[in-house]
């Protein structure tokens, strides 16, 4: 099929750059405003498994914000990157506002592939097979979930989670009790709706409308659990 995302390429030879996320992880170049709120809250999992440990574990989740009271905000250029070590794509799970360009580096000494899958529409696109010491560049001009692939080694795979807005964190459950916390700062008033992305697991109720006022904060529980029990509320 064909792709979804228009190819901006760039092959560079000779970095060293690694890239690690810990952490919650929030988006680049959101400047604070007079008069924006806060949205704070937390992420439980209720009713299903999570794998704790190892490169691949379920523990990362990205929660973000949508406008829906006024036009979209403007794309990014933002800039992020994806490492593949280990025959592992480092990080695992990448958030990234719509509009950003993601460097793919390689650091193993096999060659690696990269191509997209995309999780609503099952559309694909190969972007190339390249050998250690090669970065490759493409930017992420549509919203959505796109599965990281690699042709070479089945084993391997990650989630870009690209959102329409700068107003996003990703974060880490803990792994004993498998909840998080996130406060996305420095949102406009106005009306939103929050929704919760995990690999695995659905938020329950689907997203979240709420509402931000002038320099408020709002608070939000929220939780992801499997698809069966998702669409039950409260």
């Amino acid at each position: 099929m064909g792709p979804l995302w228009p190819l901006r390429g760039r092959i560079a030879a000779g970095w060293v750059t690694l890239l690690i996320i810990a952490g919650p992880v929030a988006p680049p170049g959101v400047e604070g405003c007079d008069g924006c709120g806060t949205v704070q809250g937390t992420v439980t999992v209720e009713q299903a498994a999570v794998r704790t440990e190892g490169p691949k574990n379920d523990l990362d989740v990205v929660v973000f914000l949508n406008r829906v009271d006024g036009e979209d905000p403007p794309p990014t250029s933002a800039r992020a990157e994806m490492d593949q070590r280990g025959l592992v794509f480092i990080p695992h799970v990448l958030a990234i506002q719509q509009g950003t360009t993601v460097t793919f580096l390689n650091n193993d000494n096999d060659e690696h592939n990269v191509y997209f899958l995309d999780d609503r529409t099952g559309e694909t696109l190969d972007i190339g097979t390249w050998g250690q010491g090669v970065a490759v560049d493409h930017t992420f001009e549509q919203a959505g979930t796109i599965i990281t692939l690699c042709k070479l080694h089945l084993e391997m795979a990650a989630y870009i989670v690209v959102v329409n807005g700068p107003w996003f964190i990703q974060i880490t459950l803990d792994p004993s009790s498998r909840r998080g916390e996130f406060a996305i700062e420095n949102a406009p008033p106005g009306d939103y709706e929050l929704t919760v992305w995990h690999k695995k697991l659905k938020q329950k109720g689907g997203p979240a409308r709420i509402t931000v006022h002038q320099g408020a904060t709002v608070k939000v529980e929220t939780v992801i659990t499997k698809t069966k029990y998702a669409k039950a509320s409260g």
